[in-house]
């Protein structure tokens, strides 16, 4: 019986789980959108260009984010780090590229010919379906358990 209730407790707080991951993937992917009806093109010089390995569809791959010096329409600079990453060949360092940025937080930028919006929330939303998978498994499987062991003898 306590097995019981904690099977079911394990299943509940996975549903949750799963449920905060979807809200989370669903509003990264709302910012993303938003960003757009707000962003305005610019120009920014490539500082850096920081390499991170990921999985892309179970393939390996390298993605790079660009650390770059953003010019203002006041005259002012603001350093970020792009918000979406790209595959080769990428921009080099030192090189001038169009981005675009919300203005009200200039630290929010992407290159202007990389779609943000298709990875956004994407990594919580496939964790909340995980998450919805094994909640909805562990009651299945500990009633096939209970049910073996029961009529096994």
């Amino acid at each position: 019986m306590v097995l019981s209730i904690l099977m079911l407790g394990a299943a509940g707080l996975a549903l949750v789980v799963s449920v905060l991951l979807a809200l989370r993937g669903a509003r990264e992917r709302r910012i993303a959108a938003q960003f757009v009806e707000h962003a305005v093109a610019g120009t920014a010089e490539v500082l850096e260009a920081r390499p991170k390995d990921v999985a892309v569809a179970g393939e390996p791959a390298t993605i790079y984010f660009h650390l770059v010096r953003l010019e203002l329409p006041d005259g002012t600079t603001a350093t970020a780090e792009t918000m979406a990453g790209t595959q080769p060949p990428v921009p080099r360092v030192g090189e001038r590229v169009a981005v675009r940025y919300d203005p009200g937080h200039p630290d929010r930028v992407v290159l202007a010919d990389v779609d943000h919006t298709s990875g956004a929330g994407a990594t919580e939303l496939g964790l909340a379906r995980v998450m919805l998978g094994l909640a909805v498994s562990l009651p299945v499987a500990w009633a096939l358990i209970v049910a073996i062991t029961e009529y096994a003898v």
